[in-house]
């Protein structure tokens, strides 16, 4: 058989909300391969004799299985047929999704074509929830006795800040008063757990940390048995802070420190960007700290996949932000090239970056908070980016500028730590007497206060020499890039590093090759 539709077998209608049979598949989901599956009607709850016997390898029950709704059948993956378990997602008792991984060869996985993303059981789960990352760890649990109404995983694995179900979820009135993160135990489960205590709040989220050599639920349950699995999650789940002083067992376990080269190979080592970071980014009008910036991320945004967020006060997305990216992308200027390559670079830049724009151009840095928010959580954007910090509404109140530039910055390093991004702040320096503007600025020149040079982990300042060449009567092309502070160690340096701006198409190069090493300053 190789209908892609699967059947909810009777049994599980009760504890799954009165779930219905499933639906044709027709297109495929986001992240998974355009593929199809069926699902065997043979063998206990739909499971075939050797579906069952490698779950028993899991550690898996049929009983359990029948609960869940699983059944097995035959996939279509990228390198052929396989047989495979499906995991159906239901949403108002009508199932919206599967998903399927192979029980033979290496590790595959295919969901329904244009199935809706949902928390598995979505609609039938308790104020109490158990969040898991994988259908085999959220199985372990209910193995182990958790209610099948208390157990969910999110869909998609591990694939930080980009969760619109969960909003959706929500929005729609579920609200849980207990929920229990179980996430793996590497680096993209870390993050993900930090991404739902921040979606859910930390009052209501506890969290399992499973030991050395246990990945996740499944190894744990294969190790420990289901009464070490159940006495864990129930008994050793630790509350997630929420302020105060703490013991340092009780404090979750941080995501890895994930870095980007900024995509100049000569700056390897001297400058990086990170995520969970507050930089701030400084020179004089017309210096070109927007278009070397504007550059860097385009070149992180094409080696990390990642998706950058611009609130852009000063430079328009269209058509200004688009004609440099149209360039940096094509690698000659807007001008001479054809329809299908603009196009080519437009979808490019669709898949890649958010624009951020206050319908009444008031924004306030509360405001922008709240839009970036929905940016990281709803979007999955990894870098946000102000320029500049000028053109934001700064309602102080009594706070003198100074309190409230200490607030603010505050709560820009707290938003990127919370949300687990880079958050770019591009600011303009006060007015410089004509000694000083041939000199490039400090941090502490910004204005307002000295807190933009002690609050942020990376601070730069972008400066020309000479703007305009009299002898050849051109703009001047020579750029540097001062380094004036790196928080951590990873970031790299305090140094100067040289760059040369091409303006037919809107990129730089740099030019430290020619001279060696990076200048510390």
């Amino acid at each position: 058989m190789d209908s892609s539709e699967i059947t909810a077998p009777p049994a599980q209608s009760a504890a799954l909300g009165g779930r219905t049979s499933g639906t044709n598949a027709s297109a495929s989901p986001s992240g998974m391969a355009r593929q199809s599956g069926s699902a065997t009607t043979a063998g206990t709850a739909g499971v075939s004799d050797a579906a069952q016997a490698y779950c028993k390898t899991r550690g898996i029950s049929p009983q359990t299985l029948e609960l869940l709704g699983v059944k097995s059948g035959t996939g279509r993956f990228a390198d052929g047929k396989k047989e495979a378990i499906f995991w159906p997602y239901y949403l108002s008792g009508e199932m919206v999704n599967w998903k399927a991984g192979s029980i033979k060869g290496p590790k595959a996985f295919t969901g329904m074509p244009g199935g809706k993303m949902c928390l598995f059981n979505q609609g039938s789960l308790t104020d109490t929830v158990y969040i898991c990352e994988g259908e085999f760890d959220m199985a372990s649990l209910v193995e182990a006795g958790v209610p099948v109404e208390q157990v969910t995983t999110v869909p998609n694995g591990a694939n930080p800040g980009s969760y619109p179900f969960i909003q959706d979820a929500l929005e729609a009135g579920w609200s849980p008063t207990k929920v229990v993160l179980a996430t793996d135990n590497d680096a993209p489960g870390l993050m993900l757990r930090q991404t739902l205590a921040h979606i859910f709040g930390p009052a209501v989220c506890s969290f399992v940390d499973f030991p050395d050599g246990c990945k996740d639920a499944n190894d744990f349950l294969r190790s420990d048995g289901p009464e070490g699995l159940l006495d864990l999650v129930e008994n050793g789940a630790l509350p997630w802070p929420v302020e105060g002083l703490y013991r340092l067992s009780e404090i979750p376990e941080p995501a890895p420190r994930e870095t980007w080269d900024c995509g100049f190979p000569e700056w390897e080592g001297k400058i990086s960007l990170g995520a969970g970071m507050l930089s701030v980014v400084t020179g004089l009008p017309g210096h070109g700290k927007t278009q070397l910036f504007s550059q860097i991320w385009q070149q992180i945004a094409r080696r990390y996949d990642i998706t950058v967020a611009m609130a852009s006060f000063e430079t328009r997305a269209k058509p200004d932000h688009r004609r440099t990216l149209r360039s940096l992308i094509n690698g000659f200027p807007e001008n001479a090239m054809s329809p299908e390559q603009k196009s080519h670079a437009d979808e490019w830049i669709d898949e890649h970056y958010l624009w951020i724009d206050h319908p009444k151009q008031r924004p306030t840095l509360d405001w922008l908070l709240d839009i970036a928010e929905v940016a990281v959580v709803r979007h999955g954007a990894r870098a946000i980016v102000i320029d500049p910090w000028n053109r934001l509404e700064h309602d102080r109140g009594n706070e003198s500028e100074t309190e409230f530039i200490g607030r603010a910055l505050t709560a820009c390093y707290k938003f990127a730590v919370d949300m687990n991004v880079h958050l770019q702040i591009l600011a303009h320096p006060a007015k410089m007497d004509q000694r000083r503007r041939d000199m490039p600025p400090a941090l502490d020149d910004i204005a307002g206060s000295a807190h933009w040079n002690n609050r942020p982990d990376h601070g730069f300042v972008v400066h020309r020499e000479t703007l305009w060449d009299a002898d050849t009567g051109k703009r001047g092309t020579s750029a540097s890039i001062y380094c004036r502070k790196a928080r951590f160690p990873e970031l790299g340096y305090p140094c100067k590093l040289d760059l040369e701006y091409d303006p037919l198409i809107s990129r730089y190069r740099s030019v430290d090759y020619l001279n060696g090493m990076g200048q510390p300053v």
